[in-house]
């Protein structure tokens, strides 16, 4: 028996009779600020390139697309939604995979729920039984897998979608092997994508996959069926070779990562590296009332992997700024709030913000470097430090350790509320989205899939 086995037999088996209710409370916020972040994303130029390219190709009319009144196969509604879900940068991260979970997970479940008419709580398993795998595979991989370039949603969610798949779908164990193993086969992303609509088709294609490696091991298709820990298996592939998980894989279902603090919530629609430095210069600037014409330079220590996350340093686009510390900075201290309407192309080319741009440094922090303690640190968590020097000699200094929506410092449910109207806002009224945030509230109770995704259809 092997990681593979042990993963499928959990994903086919487990009977999740004894879910705390606090990991269910946070599945379901999860899963409603994803759907949020799916209606924002609807009307979003690389979302419409995406539904074009599927209105042209057609398919069985099975499962909707959120937002829309399209509705495709299985796997290209799966795509379609996660590219909504990630395209504002907006989506969740799960720092138990080093990725965005639920961009990747949620697809899968709107997809078979509504073709199989699953009720809520069928959704909720699925999710965490995608979200458990997710987090064993990263805890084995990171921060190798990472470091070397692969983006962990697209790499590791492939797995993840696959393993919600095959619970909806109540595969048994030796093709939930099967569809792992193919599934293996699909995964790739790479971060030199970040800042491109690549970047956010990175939840799309996960999902897609999982779909795709459930339906093909429902009919029978074969792959190798400990694909995952064999030689040339995902663990020596897409990280430093194989790694002892069975402590991981033994906890399934008695131990939970949500349990601990891994889900962290965006309040602002860009790349997680940089808010720790957002907040640390908008306290700054709001405290102090900065004037930024009289700003002499500014520096941001971070850990040593964020420039190599964020690493635009002379963005021209507003998907390009999302990625970008010195932009993040610098608009953070100009507007003194990061939304929407900060990341358009004309706010990252406008020449007030390429000025202070100019004066930003990014800096390793003291014992965060990659040979001083910090590849023991997960990016995610470190802290980040901003020192503003002003033309009168002043310098002004904030650390952040944890930012709003962090998982030591968690939004609240009003928080979570708000962000869902406002995202929802895109594509429904007050009304239609306020009966979707009760529907989600109360997602354990939902009787069957389809009252939801009619209520998400324009």
């Amino acid at each position: 028996m092997g990681t593979t086995s042990d993963l499928a037999r959990f994903i086919a088996e487990d009977e999740l009779s004894a879910v705390p209710r606090e990991v269910v409370d946070r599945a379901k916020i999860a899963l409603t600020d994803g759907l949020g972040c799916a209606l924002a994303g609807a009307p979003f130029e690389s979302s419409a390139i995406v539904l074009d390219y599927i209105r042209d190709i057609g398919g069985a009319p099975q499962a909707t697309i959120i937002g829309t009144g399209l509705k495709a196969s299985p796997g290209d509604a799966a795509l379609a939604n996660g590219m909504l879900a990630s395209a504002l940068l907006y989506d969740d991260t799960s720092l138990a995979m080093h990725g965005h979970s639920t961009a990747t997970l949620l697809p899968v479940l709107l997809a078979y729920g509504e073709m199989h008419g699953k009720s809520g709580r069928e959704l909720i398993e699925a999710y965490l039984v995608g979200f458990e795998v997710e987090a064993v595979i990263g805890a084995a991989l990171e921060p190798e897998h990472y470091e070397h370039g692969w983006h962990a949603t697209a790499t590791i969610g492939a797995l993840g979608a696959t393993a919600a798949a095959c619970r909806l779908l109540s595969l048994p164990a030796r093709q939930v092997s099967m569809a792992l193993g193919i599934a293996t086969s699909h995964a790739g992303g790479a971060r030199q994508n970040f800042g491109t609509m690549m970047q956010a088709f990175h939840g799309g294609m996960p999902a897609r996959n999982g779909v795709v490696a459930a339906e093909l091991a429902r009919r029978g298709f074969t792959a190798d069926a400990n694909m995952i820990e064999a030689p040339r298996g995902f663990f020596a592939l897409f990280g430093p070779g194989t790694r002892k998980v069975e402590a991981d894989t033994a906890a399934l279902g008695r131990q939970w990562a949500l349990e601990r603090p891994v889900l962290a919530l965006k309040l602002y629609p860009c790349g997680f590296p940089v808010f720790r430095p957002i907040e640390a210069t908008m306290e700054l600037a709001i405290e102090h009332d900065i004037d930024p014409g009289e700003v002499e330079h500014i520096s941001c220590r971070v850990h040593y992997l964020i420039p190599e996350t964020v690493f635009h340093v002379n963005p021209r686009t507003g998907l390009e700024g999302k990625t970008s510390l010195p932009y993040a900075v610098s608009r953070a201290l100009i507007d003194r709030t990061m939304g929407l309407a900060q990341f358009t192309d004309a706010k990252v080319q406008d020449g007030s913000v390429r000025e202070i741009m100019k004066k930003v440094r990014v800096e390793v922090l003291p014992g965060y470097g990659r040979d001083d303690g910090g590849a023991a640190v997960n990016s995610i968590a470190a802290p980040a430090i901003v020192d503003i020097t002003l033309k009168d000699g002043r310098t002004l200094s904030r650390r952040v350790e944890h930012y709003r929506g962090d998982p030591n410092r968690p939004l609240g449910t009003d928080d979570v509320a708000a962000k869902f109207r406002d995202c929802a806002g895109a594509v429904l009224d007050a009304d239609a989205a306020e009966a979707v945030l009760d529907m989600m509230v109360h997602l354990e109770d939902l009787e069957n899939t389809r009252d939801l995704i009619a209520r998400i259809t324009v």
